[in-house]
């Protein structure tokens, strides 16, 4: 078992970067000065911006994200030399949470000129020097397996410092699955080089340009591709006794819907806490992704009563091992965000946020339930409660399924990006862990609590006989 995020450790060792980056700079300013020119700063806001657009509208394939930015910064660098570079890098360096802004701009400085030296070594700035030899070439290679394995370095020591991970694991999960789109990154900036030396800068930023624009144009051909999925139909009715329940329930509204998941959750012992846990996950998802005020508390409403539906499963069903559940069995199951949507769905003004339960179990590649929605058909909000379902499982344990630390869980959860959850949501959620404490990544603390509870610690770890949601 792994031990839990040195938030302090991680903070300092943040600082010391910053430090090390700052003299770093300071050195380079020292030795070779600051020169201007009205071509380089034309060049560097056209690549300045291609670094803001790419940021604001990531381009990926599946599994596979394109880095505009990298080559942006890596273009900026063999064009017009180091400190250029680190203007043009400026927009990716912006972050809401303001430690990982300055652990970003640290690293992209030391990177930059890490990559300005090995390529100095080879070959001058293009605009300088106009020469595409095989030095240049050389040195573009050079400056580019230097920035890229300085960014590794410094996220292998991070991870190493926070989460105890050792090298060899983050060889395995975060440094080899990139390089691909590293070296179409370096070999995208080199031909935007030449298209400069044989055509002049106009042809080379048109080169750029033209290249962000054709990926961004294959992106979304891709995503409408996956969107060409029909809706399943309905599942079959009810029983009678099924229905007139939901028919008293649907009179009710979310305060007694609230206590229906307490109740639940004082039957199996998880169902609760998992709620409270969920809520505030998604609460914190929707806020770092944009969503308004408004839109956050809704997010917040749907993530505690997402299992509501569950008071319709039969408990020979809800109580048994997972194991021992028949087809018919896990069918019933399978009904409860169904469930859910219709108990909502009579709650004035929460119309929309039932829709969200009912897909909280789709997934992006089309696998999940009940309708088998794919990728962008699935609402966003929707993608927050899978996110935050899927940790809070794996956080505070769940039927026959022990506890895990907060890095196995974080482990777990990106293996499950793009083919079950969906990557920006990940990458978001993961973003706000980083800037939590430890009891914030354990679902421990005052604010987990469920509504009207108080002083809620996390679950201990292996309790058994969870309302399972099967996969």
């Amino acid at each position: 078992m792994s031990s839990p995020p040195r938030t302090g450790a991680a903070r300092r060792y943040i600082y010391n970067l910053t430090a090390l980056a700052l003299a770093a700079l300071a050195g380079w300013l020292y030795l070779y000065g600051i020169s201007f020119d009205w071509l380089a700063l034309g060049v560097a806001g056209v690549l300045a911006l291609a670094c803001a657009v790419s940021r604001r509208f990531p381009v990926s394939f599946g599994r596979v994200t394109i880095e505009a930015v990298d080559v942006a910064i890596l273009a900026a660098l063999v064009l017009l030399g180091p400190l250029w570079a680190i203007l043009v890098a400026v927009p990716s360096m912006f972050y809401r949470e303001k430690l990982r802004a300055v652990f970003t701009a640290a690293t992209l400085v030391l990177q930059i000129l890490a990559a300005g030296l090995a390529f100095g070594a080879f070959a001058e700035p293009l605009l300088s020097a106009s020469r595409f030899d095989v030095g240049f070439v050389a040195g573009v290679v050079g400056g580019g397996f230097a920035f890229y394995a300085l960014d590794y370095l410094v996220s292998t020591v991070l991870l190493r410092v926070k989460y105890g991970a050792s090298p060899v694991q983050t060889l395995r999960e975060s440094i080899l699955p990139p390089v691909p789109s590293d070296v179409a990154a370096v070999l995208t900036a080199l031909g935007v080089a030449y298209a400069m030396v044989a055509f002049g800068p106009a042809a080379g930023l048109v080169l750029f340009a033209g290249s962000v624009g054709a990926v961004t144009s294959l992106h979304m051909i891709w995503k409408w591709r996956n969107e060409n999925r029909t809706l399943r139909e309905e599942i079959s009715h009810l029983e009678d006794e099924r229905a007139r329940l939901e028919e008293v329930l649907r009179s009710s509204h979310l305060e007694f819907a609230a206590r229906i998941v307490q109740s639940l959750g004082r039957k199996d012992g998880y169902t609760a806490s998992h709620a409270a846990a969920r809520s505030v996950y998604a609460a914190d998802m929707a806020r770092e992704l944009g969503l308004g005020a408004d839109r956050v508390r809704q997010v917040e409403a749907a993530a505690l009563l997402q299992d509501v539906g569950m008071v319709s499963v039969p408990d020979e069903v809800l109580l048994s091992p997972p194991e021992r559940l028949n087809s018919l069995g896990r069918e019933r199951l399978r009904e409860h965000p169904v469930q859910g949507e219709r108990i909502l769905s009579g709650v004035p003004e929460f119309e929309e946020a039932a829709k969200w339960v009912r897909w909280h179990h789709e997934r992006v590649d089309g696998t999940g339930y009940p309708d088998r929605l794919r990728a962008e058909w699935i609402p966003l909000e929707a993608r927050i409660l899978a996110v935050a379902d899927a940790y809070v499982e794996k956080i505070l344990g769940g039927p026959g399924r022990q506890a895990l630390s907060a890095l196995e869980a974080r482990r777990e959860l990106a293996g499950l990006a793009d083919g079950v959850l969906d990557r920006d949501v990940v990458r978001t959620f993961l973003s706000v862990l980083d800037s939590r404490g430890g009891d914030y990544a354990a679902a421990s603390g005052e604010r987990f609590a469920f509504p009207g509870q108080t002083g809620r610690s996390a679950p201990a770890a292996g309790r058994s006989g969870h309302l399972r949601v099967v996969g």
